[in-house]
């Protein structure tokens, strides 16, 4: 896979009522196969997982957000559905109850944009609300 779209990633998360949202704009894959849309870029020091490869699958009901190298995960994010995923962290690896909010998108063969929101929960508590946009273009 040749790098050659522009991903624009805003990811905000929310503990506590304190936001932090990180912005990120890198080079990636972008394609599409049975019926999903892959999008694939490498991690940096900006989202603190540097040195893994992140993967986002998108289909009509639902995304998943695959990391690959140092830091494994995989959220299956569909709206109002609860899965539950194992989560790779600096400080080590978590179960998580992944929560769908909402899974919009309206890519076609020439990119354009995700949202995904779904909150993080551990044990029945809420860790974190998530919002991700994600633009995706041709170079």
């Amino acid at each position: 896979m040749q790098d050659n779209y522009l991903i624009h990633i805003e990811g905000t998360a929310t503990t506590d009522g304190e936001s932090e949202t990180v912005d990120l704009t890198t080079t990636g894959s972008f394609y599409k196969k049975d019926d999903k849309y892959y999008v694939c870029y490498n991690e940096s020091t900006a989202t603190g997982f540097d040195g893994s490869k992140t993967c986002v699958k998108v289909w009509n009901s639902g995304a998943s957000i695959t990391r690959f190298g140092r830091y494994k995960s995989c959220l299956m994010i569909e709206k109002g559905i609860t899965n539950l995923c194992n989560y790779d962290t600096p400080a080590g690896a978590l179960v998580l109850d992944i929560n769908g909010v909402e899974v919009e998108s309206n890519l076609s063969e020439n990119g354009g944009e995700i949202r995904l929101a779904y909150t993080l929960n551990s044990s029945g508590i809420l860790i974190s609300e998530n919002n991700i946009k994600m633009k995706i273009k041709e170079l």
